[in-house]
């Protein structure tokens, strides 16, 4: 009798364990597939974004993958005192581009601050304009003369705007990859 009821519970066990590997077969994949739609590498894959600087007529001049809180420079020659100015931006993925701080060597034509609109601290020589973090979605640049050099700074690459289109106006924007929209425009 005891050794019918060892059986007994040993074939319980098996059926225990043969219907737990029919489960687990079932929720392997299901647990897999989920990891594969929701883990962070493929989120990141699928809400990647980009800086477009698009010409007028619409064609993309550069299009680069950017990360929200990411931050890039336009830096320029003012064309009065002759120094340079440097304007930084970040992304956001749902308000596109937000200038972040400005910062240049004098107060000259056109440069100032607007109350309300950050601080003005004096550090080591130059002017800055900080904590402005006003959203701007996109904006519209009209590129300078090689003289004016219009540069993008943008992890510790430069790429000379004014080289390349020279008195042409373009616009600035983020996007979301794979065609997925606009981030903070229109």
């Amino acid at each position: 009798m005891r050794e019918a009821a060892r059986l007994f519970d040993g074939l319980q066990a098996l059926v225990i364990v043969n219907t737990m590997l029919r489960h687990l077969k079932t929720l392997v994949p299901i647990i897999f597939v989920s990891y594969l739609v929701f883990s962070p590498a493929t989120v990141n894959a699928r809400q990647s974004l980009l800086l477009i600087i698009e010409k007028d007529d619409g064609s993309i001049l550069i299009a680069m993958p950017v990360k929200p809180g990411e931050q890039f420079t336009i830096r320029y020659i003012h064309s009065v005192d002759l120094s340079p100015v440097y304007e930084v931006f970040g992304v956001d993925e749902k308000k596109g581009i937000i200038i972040k701080e400005t910062y240049f060597k004098m107060f000259g034509a056109g440069m100032g601050h607007w109350p309300g609109r950050g601080r003005v601290v004096g550090e080591r020589g130059w002017i800055y304009i900080k904590d402005m973090n006003i959203a701007l979605g996109e904006f519209y640049l009209r590129i300078g003369s090689p003289s004016v050099d219009h540069t993008l700074l943008i992890r510790g690459e430069e790429i000379h705007l004014s080289r390349m289109i020279p008195h042409i106006r373009v616009r600035l924007y983020i996007t979301q990859s794979e065609g997925q929209g606009n981030a903070g425009t229109r």
